[in-house]
């Protein structure tokens, strides 16, 4: 039986204007840049089989470099060995030909500093003293103090986390100040931090979720009770009563990280946050976790591993 499985997905509208096939998709998801940065960062497919005669004088090219293999000398041709192993395609080629751009990115990004109070970092000149660099008010300044300054100045600013500031209001470079931006598009990028930072992991996530504060003091502060640690104040919020904040972490990070990168989050979860459920987060993502496993076993001479050895090779790799 044929139905519309058998059908190649494509553009009506620009089918019949190029007369060629376009398929056009839409990938809304930031996984789509983790999948493009593999792909093109992996590395093509090749070997090369080469059966020669040695030469009996080595190194007679400036491009040729004699080098000892199982004992015996062999050239070691690196500039031939690139070409053969590079691969230009006819529309890549035009594209370089034509000077167009090759990279492109918007909407713009914004790095915010995640830090606790006195524990940020700031760049200075080497001929400065001590005492200029620790005076210096320029080095006081970081997005975060500036985000508590705007709160105070701006009523507006009170309606948006520390995430989604970057939407409506712009940093300077040099000041960090905050002002409202009255053109284009931007998205705030909080610096990644480890659960196993501590107290900087909690103080992220209260930038995530509180809005309005106009101190370290106050991202401490629930229901007009200070609190003494910013783990205290999200277990106030309840942001740490359950695996929510595990989950979130996770979910984050897949699109970012693989498989070993994973592992080393899910152990330090296990050692450092005590979730709750770990046996529940491992079910979760664990085909996440487990991504690169397949190809490491393939190497090693397991060809088609079923997900039971692969499950299997992940938590014996933990």
């Amino acid at each position: 039986m044929v139905d519309n499985q058998w059908i190649v997905p494509y553009n009506l509208h620009l089918a019949t204007k190029y007369h060629v096939h376009i398929n056009v998709e839409i990938c809304p998801s930031i996984s789509t840049v983790k999948y493009l940065y593999k792909y093109v960062y992996k590395g093509p497919d090749c070997a090369i089989i080469i059966v020669e005669r040695r030469a009996d004088t080595l190194g007679q090219e400036s491009n040729v470099q004699a080098v000892v293999a199982n004992g015996e000398w062999q050239n070691h041709d690196e500039i031939k060995a690139y070409l053969e192993g590079h691969y230009v395609s006819t529309s890549e080629a035009s594209w370089r030909l034509f000077s167009f751009r090759m990279h492109d990115r918007t909407p713009s990004v914004t790095r915010l500093a995640v830090h606790e109070p006195r524990m940020h970092t700031f760049v200075h000149n080497d001929n400065a003293s001590i005492f200029e660099i620790v005076n210096s008010e320029q080095n006081q300044k970081t997005t975060l103090i500036e985000y508590f300054q705007a709160n105070i100045d701006y009523p507006l600013a009170r309606k948006f986390t520390y995430m989604d500031f970057p939407s409506v209001f712009a940093s300077t470079n040099g000041t960090k100040k905050w002002t409202i931006q009255h053109r284009g598009c931007c998205v705030g990028c909080l610096y990644f931090v480890n659960p196993s930072a501590g107290e900087r992991y909690f103080l992220r996530t209260l930038l995530t979720k509180v809005k309005g504060v106009v101190s370290f003091e106050a991202f401490r502060t629930v229901n007009n009770v200070v609190h003494d640690t910013f783990k205290s104040a999200c277990i106030a919020l309840g942001l740490y009563d359950s695996d929510d904040e595990w989950n979130a972490c996770l979910e984050e990070t897949i699109n970012m990280q693989i498989g070993a990168q994973l592992r080393f989050l899910f152990v330090t979860i296990l050692a450092f946050g005590v979730p709750s459920e770990p046996r529940m987060l491992w079910d979760k993502y664990k085909e996440h976790i487990c991504n690169d496993c397949k190809a490491t076993m393939q190497r090693r001479g397991i060809m088609e591993p079923s997900f039971e050895q692969i499950e299997s090779w992940a938590l014996h790799s933990l």
